[in-house]
């Protein structure tokens, strides 16, 4: 729970931060004249390292993602990304579905490094039982966009959980380190 706690702070600091005060963000970004949607769907594949007694083991998955409708910073944007991953391994699924808005910086022509928190819920099922337990992360991102349609990306973050028991004894946390790989096709 402490490192839910820091997380957090770190969340709050980064939003009462005197960036976030610039007058020139604009919020309710949708609704204004320059905004792009820029939508994308792509698939994940990598590797979930679990604290305690789950495995490691290799995640799929599916990511929908566009730019932050709510808000916009006045320069670089805000990308929001939701995804839906599952892996399993000796019986033990491990499904989580994501929300994180990621704030991109462009380093250089079509190339974005970024990072952000999220929400999320995990699902840890196993022959024994199964159980559901909200998450909060941090992540980094970085993305290619060339000229066309197809992009590649990479992505790794930290995932914090609350406990649960999940078809034992005893409560743990599903707390858990992703790192994927992204190939997707923009709109």
């Amino acid at each position: 729970m402490n490192k839910q706690a820091v997380a957090l702070a770190s969340v709050l600091i980064l939003a009462s931060s005197s960036t976030w005060a610039d007058n020139n963000w604009t919020w309710l970004a949708a609704g204004k004249e320059g905004y792009q949607t820029k939508p994308a769907i792509s698939l994940l594949l990598g590797q979930i390292y679990p604290n305690g007694e789950l495995e490691n083991d290799t995640i799929g998955g599916l990511e929908f993602s566009l730019n932050s409708a709510l808000l916009q910073p006045p320069s670089n944007r805000i990308r929001q990304q939701f995804s839906f991953s599952r892996a399993e391994e000796n019986g033990v699924k491990i499904s989580t579905l994501e929300m994180n808005p990621h704030y991109l910086v462009e380093v250089i022509p079509g190339f974005e490094l970024g990072g952000g928190p999220g929400l999320g819920y995990v699902v840890v099922d196993r022959a024994t039982g199964d159980g559901g337990v909200f998450a909060l992360q941090l992540g980094l991102s970085m993305l290619y966009e060339g000229s066309s349609p197809l992009y590649l990306g990479a992505e790794m973050r930290y995932q914090f959980t609350a406990k649960d028991n999940f078809g034992t004894a005893t409560k743990t946390d599903a707390n858990n380190f992703r790192f994927a790989f992204k190939v997707g096709f923009s709109f």
